[in-house]
């Protein structure tokens, strides 16, 4: 109806969780974006209308008379402070009632303050900010988008210190390069991002700043900060500006009011928020609240349910029957759509419960605390509640309380029998959301099943087994599991340098000429050498077996050298991370380039002297010291003060050397210290006879945390 269409102004979370509101309501309205991308990333649906381009305050003022609306909701972003007041001057202009839509704030009173322990700087406009960063040393990523980029470009001499940030479109691409801006200083992305998604750029960019704002949780700003805080980056944060307007439940509120709702709860479906529970529903979900806990507190129970893939049909029986008893439903958007779905299309004959878009443990909690009339809460997983699943934080998060898992069927198990292919002699993993070593897994497994994100993980993946050479590799890509647009298509990695499917991806990589090697041993003459010094094999095989390394280790290799260490230990730890920490550029382009040659992607170079290189690096399990530069108590007390129970092994040749170690581990009260003199001789063929050439001892020092 016409008279009842409303504004909203928004390409944002909140502009669509509006539209999405409006829409449950069968409410027509029109969603004005910005960009041609603020388009694309909408879900269209039958009740809405978009806009999409930039507007001034006259060209607002034209849309809003000839659109005949009946309010107007400003969901723009909180920075986009003349676009919020082009708006409310708009509206004041065509009589037309304006409700400003807040974004929940984050804390951020004082110039300096220590927020969960991590320092960090506040100022109030990005030419503050850039001044700031201009003073100090350090590279910089930054995540506050295109628009004012140019302040920084413009106030920080060094270009090269920056690493954006922003919108993968064409138009805001070409800005930045515009600005100066190399390819590889450009990071062209749609969140949301995780905390580790988060500093796995963040250590990319060797970032010391982080550069935001305020965003606030549907921004991202906790987990940028949470990355920042784990990597020792500090955040630089520009203020929001104040404002005046209405949290989600208030605009609510006020959007019922204008729409007259008056419809029976029946028929109103999901909208992406709680429903509000009618006087009939009420009575139903709150039977027996006067039963409480030993410790005052109200009886619940909780279920966490693996869905399958999102399709009812790979549902089970069970999990159906526990969710038509629910109370209150809690998951992915996504999860709760096709789920609540369930009612119109099996008629299950009962209400609908309400439905909250959340799957952290911690969340769920503090909100049903809120709401003691919900006593039988079941929390949505995709796939099973033991593959990859938040179960584990629903558990911890709930641990008074009755918690029951109701299995589901995961996505390899459906994919695994839609090819057909067995998958009990595959190694499972995820890349969702996180970097892993692709190549070292290929390389090491015959079938390797990999749960991803969208098709730019696919592409992302492909690509690194193409350049790889890894042509004989065939690649399984499944999409859309269960669903109608269900996409399951097999090739090379060439097939799918450019992926066109949407949604989740499952990816299966099938290496005929894999081979599971759990032992060290390269020999010497497969290294590319150089003037560099290189720990020969024999003594690089007992070292290696001393530092007792697992599959997922964190390792420095300190004086990498030709990084053959590194490069056995990267071999070894598939699913870990090993940094080669030197300071010679011939040996920094001799580990890159060995690293190339043996098809590793989890080992790391940093040039620089320990322990200073050290700085910014994650916390690591295990290390070893090949060569110290005369720092051999910095570097042990600073791998020890990153992690207490790391495990260290260190080699020595020159008896001045050991003396030195032995010295040193005393003064650092180093008692369980295990210390080893190899004598090797190893043969050379002379004409008809071999020859036993002896090498020079060397001493094997290790100690530290054997778990």
């Amino acid at each position: 109806m016409k008279e009842r269409n409303i504004l909203v102004f928004g390409g944002t979370i909140e502009g669509r969780r509006v539209s999405e509101y409006l829409s449950g309501k069968k409410a027509a309205h029109t969603l004005c974006v910005a960009t041609e991308y603020g388009e694309e990333v909408l879900d269209m649906g039958p009740y809405m209308t978009v806009r999409q381009g930039r507007m001034n305050q006259e060209e607002m003022c034209l849309f809003m008379e000839q659109g005949a609306f009946c309010a107007v909701v400003d969901a723009t972003h909180p920075y986009a402070v003349e676009v919020s007041k082009n708006i409310r001057s708009a509206c004041e202009k065509e009589s037309l009632p304006y409700f400003r839509y807040l974004r929940p704030d984050a804390d951020d009173r004082g110039k300096e303050q220590e927020l969960s322990g991590q320092a960090m700087v506040f100022v109030d406009s990005s030419k503050e900010a850039a001044d700031y960063l201009e003073q100090r040393s350090g590279q910089i990523f930054l995540t506050t988008g295109s628009k004012e980029l140019h302040v920084f470009t413009e106030v920080i001499s060094d270009k090269s210190r920056l690493f954006v940030r922003v919108l993968p479109s064409s138009e805001v691409m070409a800005s930045c390069r515009a600005l100066g801006l190399e390819g590889k200083q450009i990071c062209g992305m749609q969140g949301p991002f995780s905390v580790d998604m988060n500093e796995a750029m963040m250590r990319q960019a060797k970032a010391a700043f982080l550069v935001t704002k305020d965003t606030g949780i549907s921004g991202g700003f906790p987990e940028k900060i949470e990355a920042a805080r784990r990597l020792g980056v500090t955040p630089v944060v520009i203020r929001r500006p104040e404002e005046t307007g209405y949290d989600w439940e208030e605009l609510k509120k006020q959007l019922e009011k204008i729409l007259g709702e008056n419809q029976d709860d029946e028929e109103k479906p999901w909208n992406g928020t709680e429903q509000v529970l009618d006087e009939e529903t009420i009575p139903r979900a709150a039977q027996g609240l006067d039963a409480v806990t030993a410790d005052g507190g109200v009886q619940r129970k909780i279920t966490c349910i693996g869905i399958g893939m999102g399709n009812y049909g790979t549902l089970t029986y069970e999990a159906a029957n526990a969710i038509r008893q629910a109370d209150i439903l809690f998951g992915a958007k996504r999860i709760l759509e096709s789920t609540l779905t369930m009612w119109d299309d099996l008629k299950m004959g009962c209400r609908k419960p309400a439905a909250v878009a959340e799957y952290s443990g911690e969340k769920i909690k503090a909100y049903v605390k809120l709401h003691p009339e919900y006593r039988n809460i079941v929390v949505l997983m995709s796939g099973d509640v033991g593959f990859y699943s938040g179960a584990r934080g629903i558990k911890d998060a709930f641990a008074e309380d009755d918690v029951t898992f109701l299995c589901g069927i995961s996505s390899v198990v459906y994919f695994a029998s839609k090819i057909p292919t067995s998958w009990q002699d595959a190694k499972l993993v995820s890349a969702h959301g996180k970097h892993i070593a692709v190549l070292n897994l290929v390389k090491r497994y015959p079938k390797l099943i990999m749960l991803v994100s969208g098709s730019e993980d696919v592409e992302r993946i492909c690509s690194e087994l193409s350049t790889a050479g890894l042509h004989q590799v065939k690649v399984t890509v499944g999409s859309n599991l269960s669903y109608p647009q269900e996409s399951i298509l097999s090739g090379t990695p060439d097939s799918f340098l450019t992926c066109g499917t949407r949604g989740l991806h499952i990816i299966m990589v099938e290496n005929p000429e894999a081979c599971h090697v759990i032992t060290p041993g390269i020999p010497d003459e497969e290294f590319v050498r150089g003037k560099v010094p290189m720990t020969k094999e024999e003594i690089r095989i007992l070292s290696i077996a001393k530092l007792r390394l697992k599959e997922d280790a964190v390792v420095y290799d300190v004086g990498a050298g030709t990084g053959s260490v590194s490069i056995e230990a990267a071999r070894l730890c598939t699913m870990g991370t090993v940094y080669a920490i030197e300071k010679n550029p011939e040996g920094i382009s001799l580990i890159r380039e060995n690293g190339k040659k043996m098809g590793l992607s989890n080992l790391i170079t940093v040039e620089g002297t320990a322990p200073e290189a050290m700085d910014g690096l994650p916390s690591p399990t295990h290390a070893f010291i090949g060569g110290s530069s005369g720092n051999m108590k910095q570097i042990i007390g600073s791998l020890l003060e990153k992690n207490p129970k790391i495990r260290i092994v260190i080699n020595t040749i020159a008896l001045e050397s050991i003396a030195e170690v032995v010295r040193v581990l005393d003064e650092l009260g180093i008692k369980d210290a295990d210390i080893v003199q190899a004598s090797l001789s190893k043969s050379k063929v002379l004409g008809r006879y071999h020859m036993m050439n002896g090498m020079n001892p060397v001493y094997i020092i290790s100690f530290g945390s054997t778990l």
